[in-house]
C-alpha cells in the first residue's frame, strides 16, 4: 500500500488498514484524518436479502449463520483496531548532548618577595664559606669583609664574589693566643682594621702582613671606631674601669677618659668586668659618639642588672654626655648611617632610631644576628649562620 505522510512528524506509515478514516502516526502518536485520494477503498459489503431464521437460502445455507459471521467480521476488525492503537510507541533515537565545560583558571598563591638584595657564603673553612663569622664590614667602593673563628678576614665584591683573604696571626708580642676575631673595618684608604687578641692589627690593602698595631697592655681592647676625619677613638679595659682613647692621624693617643659610658650609665652590674667587656661605641660623619652595652655580642654570660640603666647614650665629639634613649642590651654592635640614625640589633631584628629615640623602622628577620654593618648608601649587611644577607636601606 502507498505509505501514507503523518502531518505532525513527517514519518511514514505503512501499518494501517485500507478502509480506514483515520490513522495514527507510530512515532509521535499523532491521529489524523486520512485524505480522501490517498484512503483505499473498503471492499464492497453484500447485503443479503432478509430471510426468516427458519428458512434456508436457496443454496441450502441458514440466513442466522450468514448474519453471525456478518457480527463476528465486525467484533474482528474493532479488536484488530484496539490492538493497533494499543501497540507500544516506537522509542525514539537518542543522541549525546555534548557540553562544552570551561576548565577553572589555576590560581597560583603570589609568591612571597625576597627582601634580600644579596645573600651568600656558608658553613666551612674553604674560599667564600665560614667558621663561625663574627665581624664584618663593608668600604666605600662596596666591597664586603667578612671575619671569622679560623682567624681569617676574607674579601669579596658586591656581588658577593670571593677576592682575597688575610690570615690573622693567632699569636703576636702583644697577645697570645686569640681565638676569635672581635671587630674589623676598613678605612677610606682602603686599610683593614682587625681587633683581635684585645689588640688592633692594621693592613694595606695589597698587604698580607700588618704594618701597624695598636695596644694599651696591660689593658685589653673591647672596641674601636673609625672617624670620618682619620682619627680613630678606641675603648679598652682593665676589669675594673674602661677608657676611652682618642688617635689622631698619625696614630698617637691624645686623649684618655675613664669610666665615660659606666659612670654616665651609673648601672650597678655585677660582675662588672662582664659589662665592661661590652660596652660598643659608633660615631657619625659630624664625629658625635654613641655608646651601648651590647651584651649580644659576649655569647653566654651570667650578670645580674638593672634593665632601666641599660640605654643607649649620645655624646659630643669630645665625649660629653648629650643624652639617653632607648633601653637596650641584645644588640651585637652598634652602627650609624649617614643621617645619624641609630641601627641596634635584637637577636633577630634590627631597630633603627633617630638620635633621640624615636623609633624610625625595623628590619625584620634575618635570622640570628651575629654581626651587622652598613655601606656609604645605608645598606644593611648581616651575618646571620654563617651567610652574608644584604637588605636594603631604610627610606
Amino acid at each position: 500500500m502507498k505509505p501514507l505522510i503523518c502531518p505532525q512528524c513527517g514519518g511514514k506509515i505503512t501499518d494501517y488498514d485500507r478502509w480506514q478514516k483515520f490513522a495514527t502516526c507510530q512515532y509521535c502518536s499523532t491521529r489524523f484524518l486520512i485524505e480522501q485520494e490517498n484512503q483505499p477503498q473498503p471492499p464492497p459489503v453484500h447485503y443479503a436479502p432478509s430471510y426468516n431464521s427458519s428458512e434456508k437460502l436457496d443454496n441450502g445455507q441458514n440466513p442466522v449463520i450468514g448474519i453471525v459471521a456478518v457480527v463476528g467480521l465486525i467484533f474482528g476488525v474493532i479488536i484488530l483496531l484496539t490492538v493497533v492503537k494499543t501497540k507500544s510507541k516506537p522509542t525514539p533515537p537518542t543522541y549525546p548532548v555534548y557540553t562544552t565545560t570551561t576548565p577553572p583558571k589555576t590560581v597560583s598563591p603570589t609568591p612571597t618577595p625576597n627582601p634580600n638584595l644579596l645573600e651568600f657564603g656558608g658553613k666551612g673553612t674553604g674560599n667564600g664559606l665560614f667558621q663561625d663569622a663574627d665581624a664584618i664590614a663593608v668600604d666605600k667602593q662596596g666591597r664586603i669583609y667578612v671575619a671569622d673563628n679560623s682567624l681569617r678576614v676574607q674579601q669579596f665584591n658586591e656581588k658577593g664574589e670571593f677576592l682575597k683573604v688575610w690570615q690573622i696571626p693567632s699569636q703576636t708580642a702583644h697577645y697570645k693566643r686569640a681565638r676569635t676575631i672581635q671587630k674589623i673595618a676598613v678605612d677610606d684608604k682602603n686599610r683593614l682594621y682587625v681587633l683581635v687578641g684585645g689588640t688592633i692589627l692594621v693592613y694595606e690593602a695589597d698587604a698580607s702582613e700588618p704594618f701597624n698595631t695598636f695596644h694599651a697592655a696591660p689593658d685589653f681592647m673591647v672596641d674601636f671606631a673609625l672617624r670620618s676625619d682619620g682619627t680613630m677613638l678606641i675603648v679598652s679595659t682593665n676589669d675594673e674601669i674602661e677608657k676611652l682613647i682618642f688617635v689622631n692621624k698619625a696614630g698617637k693617643v691624645t686623649r684618655r677618659i675613664n669610666g665615660f659610658h659606666t659612670e654616665t650609665a651609673d648601672a650597678v652590674l655585677s660582675p662588672r668586668e662582664t659589662g665592661l667587656a661590652a660596652i660598643r661605641l659608633a660615631v657619625d660623619g659630624a664625629g658625635n659618639i654613641f655608646s651601648v652595652y651590647a651584651f649580644g655580642d659576649l655569647g653566654s654570660y651570667e650578670l645580674n642588672y638593672d634593665a632601666g640603666d641599660l640605654m643607649i647614650f649620645r655624646f659630643t665629639p669630645e665625649a660629653k654626655y648629650v643624652n639617653k634613649f632607648v633601653q637596650t642590651m641584645n644588640s651585637c654592635g652598634i652602627e650609624l648611617d649617614n643621617q645619624s640614625r641609630v641601627y641596634i640589633s635584637d637577636e633577630n631584628s634590627i631597630n633603627v632610631y633617630t638620635n633621640n629615640g624615636e623609633l624610625v623602622s625595623t628590619v625584620p628577620d634575618p635570622g640570628r644576628i651575629d654581626a651587622f654593618a652598613l655601606d656609604s648608601q645605608n645598606n644593611i649587611y648581616v651575618l646571620a649562620d654563617d651567610k652574608v644577607i644584604k637588605r636594603p636601606a631604610i627610606k
